[in-house]
């Protein structure tokens, strides 16, 4: 069993889908990832807090069976032959965010993810007290004056 202490710096994710969403892997390597971890058998996906990479634990094992980084896969099957997937070229994948390691173990969404998951939320119009028309930014009716 995986200590507390070691969960708390954890970001706990329930596919593998949604932590290399999280993880921003370019597309191209997204597929190739997936292709590499196939057959692989994991119960828990998460993200550490250094975000240096996705890790993929089997059921009841503290030890991961695979680390996902923006180039490359390292599988670990614990009764198999390790390996090592490439999946983006070194130069063609963006640095990680630069607070990448200074972040705790709680994910701040960033502007522009923040922007996308939030619905936009319409402004309160002030009405008027006699005929209930939305009011316009003079404040004065135009109807009732």
């Amino acid at each position: 069993m995986t200590p507390s202490t070691d969960l708390e710096s954890r970001t706990y994710f329930s596919t593998l889908d949604g932590a290399l969403a999280d993880f921003e892997l370019p597309l191209g390597a997204v597929d190739k990832a997936r292709a590499a971890v196939r057959a692989l058998d994991f119960e828990h996906v998460f993200i550490p807090s250094s975000r240096d990479h996705v890790a993929l634990e089997r059921a009841g094992q503290t030890t991961p069976v695979a680390y996902i980084t923006r180039t490359f896969v390292a599988i670990h099957p614990p009764d198999g032959v390790r390996d090592w997937v490439q999946i983006a070229e070194p130069e063609s994948v963006p640095p990680a965010p630069a607070d990448a390691g200074a972040r705790s173990g709680i994910r701040r969404a960033s502007p522009r993810r923040r922007a996308a998951a939030e619905p936009a939320r319409a402004q309160a119009v002030a009405t008027c007290p006699s005929c209930y028309t939305n009011l316009p930014s003079t404040g004065v009716c135009d109807w009732c004056g």
